[in-house]
């Protein structure tokens, strides 16, 4: 963040008299809390742009931590004195006071340094000649820095550095362009007038979004490849039950050379027999290993029989257990664009959440209900055997994508407004989620069926109208029918 914009909003917020209550954290985001104020100061420590501001927003789980103890309990009850910014760098100094048990007045000072790369929030205690650090979101010891070291108990040293500071003023209304930077014209269509409302907008409309929108790309790009990985051991499977199916055919023979035993000597690399299990006794040719004498040649081919024949068993119970690991990963697909706010691949400590069983839905009122199929199994279960003749039924028209059911529970005529929500839902569902202006076919349960044998999640259906809509997703839906 440049200079002057930090100074500009030091400038609207100077003046505080706020009561510490608590610092928390998520990832490399910060937030404290004051006591009476409905806003939380909000620090941001990204590597790529550095900045804070006041905000009611609670998107952002925050959470207490063991490394932030030392401040809290520090700065339990402190009172917020002033803000202020260093007048060599990127730094905003908070000043804080407070009463100890003693009846002596304490001075801290917490610092943030939002430099990129270098990015730090400091807890100093301030006596008359000297201000040495309690604590710090990142220790910076001899071995890293030679120049200036950040540990507890040390003197606090300002960085040194060869910024520049621009000395000139900020030209309001301020605008934030298609790149995320910050322009000083009114040429845009949004524009602000306050620099903390500015820096609020800039952080959750652009920078958090497209930080979950990164992470939520590389999610989906790593569990397709897992899709990929395990529909090709599929394949695999399927190639080997073909092999293991030949089970009759090993048994066959098995007999056959059991019933010639007397012909079998050993030497012999193949022997002809009539096969009397197929009509008119057409002789075969079956192989033998010269080595093995006749009793070891027909349990050769009876082992081969038993292997077959369990390794079927088996190879099924595999095949059933890898489709029913891809339903789990399409699902986790599609819980992916529910979610509000991911965790970055080092936050450890948070668990996968298990499956949740059932659709997804959209309780309207005693007459309708939206369902959602989140895979190919589920749709065809959802449409096939849920749904009911006089339900509605949704799907993109070109693209592949997720039944949207519509349930009718007293059989009533389709509201225009459902018409166009569920077409929505299943346009936002589809391979076709970030095109506008897309067709989408509908029309009642009892003219849709599922060809016997086809692959799942395939239908075909008549007497169908198509609306052609942009996306929207449940989360949209379920505010626009609550607002109703």
């Amino acid at each position: 963040m440049q200079y002057k914009y930090l100074a500009e909003w030091i400038k609207e917020n100077r003046e505080q008299n706020l009561v510490f209550k608590s610092i928390s954290k998520f990832e490399d985001q910060y937030s404290i809390e004051f006591s009476k104020l409905k806003e939380k100061f909000h620090i941001n420590l990204s590597s790529q742009d550095c900045f804070c501001f006041f905000t009611q927003n609670k998107t952002i789980p925050f959470e207490q931590r063991n490394e932030l103890d030392i401040m809290n309990t520090h700065l339990n009850k402190a009172r917020l004195n002033e803000l202020m910014i260093s007048e060599t760098d990127r730094i905003i100094y908070l000043n804080f006071s407070k009463i100890d048990i003693y009846n002596n007045k304490q001075n801290y000072r917490l610092i943030l340094e939002l430099i990129p790369r270098y990015q730090n929030i400091i807890l100093l205690k301030v006596d008359e000649n000297s201000e040495q650090v309690i604590d710090c979101t990142k220790k910076v010891s001899f071995a890293e820095n030679r120049q200036r070291q950040i540990l507890p108990r040390l003197e606090y040293t300002p960085p040194q550095t060869d910024f520049k500071i621009e000395k000139e003023e900020v030209q309001f209304p301020i605008s934030i362009d298609s790149v995320k930077k910050l322009r000083e014209s009114s040429e845009e269509s949004l524009t602000f007038g306050s620099m903390n409302l500015l820096l609020e907008e800039l952080y959750f409309k652009w920078i958090f979004k497209a930080r979950n929108e990164r992470i939520k790309s590389v999610k989906i790009k790593q569990i397709n490849k897992e899709i990929k990985k395990k529909t090709r051991k599929i394949e695999k499977q399927e190639k080997e039950l073909i092999t293991a199916s030949k089970e009759e055919k090993w048994k066959q023979q098995a007999e056959l050379l059991k019933a010639n035993f007397a012909s079998i000597k050993k030497g012999m690399q193949s022997i002809v027999l009539q096969n009397y299990y197929e009509d008119d006794f057409p002789e075969i040719e079956i192989k033998l290993d010269s080595e093995k004498d006749a009793k070891q040649n027909i349990e050769h081919y009876f082992k081969k029989y038993r292997k077959a024949r369990d390794g079927k068993t088996k190879i099924q119970k595999q095949i059933n257990i890898t489709h029913n690991e891809i339903e789990v990963l399409q699902r986790d697909i599609f819980e992916l664009d529910e979610t509000d706010i991911f965790f970055s691949r080092q936050e450890k400590s948070k668990k996968r959440k298990s499956q949740k069983a059932g659709y997804k839905k959209i309780a309207i009122d005693d007459n309708w209900e939206i369902y959602i199929g989140r895979t190919s199994k589920e749709n065809d279960t959802l449409t096939i055997r849920f749904a009911k003749p006089h339900d509605w039924w949704f799907h993109t028209r070109v693209f592949r994508g997720t039944h949207v059911i519509l349930r009718n529970y007293n059989k009533k005529e389709l509201p225009n407004k459902l018409k166009l929500l569920c077409s929505q839902l299943a346009a936002y569902y589809s391979k076709a989620k970030k095109s506008t202006n897309i067709p989408v076919d509908h029309t009642q349960i009892r003219y849709v069926r599922k060809p016997r044998g086809s692959a799942p999640g395939y239908v075909i259906y008549t007497n169908q109208k198509t609306l052609f809509v942009d996306p929207l997703s449940i989360r949209a839906v379920a505010e626009i029918l609550e607002k109703d």
